[in-house]
């Protein structure tokens, strides 16, 4: 069976952090393919502040540096609908184009996670994929009520089930602690702090090339 994994988010900048962990993942998980899908609108965020090209342009930059045994590649169908970016209507949009029956599996760290309740549509999500949800180790957040039962009907610890089935299975793992985040990174460079470590070369010249984050 055929299978993917969808790492979706604003990416505004990509950061070391959203690339470490997809390697992480993939090097443990070994996915036919990684599709970084960057959203128009984010509902649940404050609004971004790189342009909507200017924030595909970087992650293609920064995915195209990315050893090609890892599969990565990027989706613009977000970007370019003209509507809210709901993961539900993308996970439609995917399951028309591949025609198939492929695993299809969303990564989300443990905070998105219990923000799921507040999406929309989100009773439709495990009828279309997987859940791959990222530990966060230090971090403590208050469980929705809706939670509990999810995992309970849908968990996994059993990595062949999430990439040899098509949909609604949860399972957690650890992808290792990367403290870093598009928000701090920005108000980093804002202050004029020195955020190199924390984003590709290719990424810190764009910004820099590009004149970005000079204000929020």
């Amino acid at each position: 069976m055929h299978n993917v994994l969808i790492f979706g988010g604003t990416f505004d900048p990509i950061h070391q952090g959203h690339l470490l962990t997809a390697i992480a993942i993939q090097k443990h998980f070994n996915f036919e393919q990684v599709i970084f899908l960057p959203c128009k609108i984010p509902l649940l965020k404050n609004n971004a502040t790189a342009s909507a090209q200017q924030r595909l342009e970087m992650l293609t930059l920064a995915i195209d540096e990315q050893d090609a045994a890892y599969h990565f590649k990027t989706d613009a169908r977000e970007l370019e609908r003209k509507t809210p970016s709901y993961m539900v209507t993308t996970l439609e949009d995917l399951r028309r184009q591949w025609t198939d029956d492929r695993s299809i599996t969303l990564l989300m760290g443990i905070d998105t996670f219990y923000q799921i309740p507040q999406w929309h549509k989100w009773q439709k999500l495990l009828t279309l994929c997987h859940l791959l949800v990222i530990d966060r180790p230090g971090v403590t957040l208050e469980m929705p009520d809706e939670i509990p039962s999810l995992l309970k009907s849908h968990s996994t610890n059993d990595v062949s089930r999430i990439k040899h089935t098509r949909n609604g299975l949860i399972l957690r793992y650890n992808a290792g602690h990367y403290d870093l985040s598009s928000c701090a990174i920005r108000e980093k460079l804002v202050a004029g702090v020195d955020v190199s470590e924390e984003l590709p070369p290719v990424i810190v010249d764009y910004i820099a090339q590009n004149r970005l984050y000079r204000t929020i």
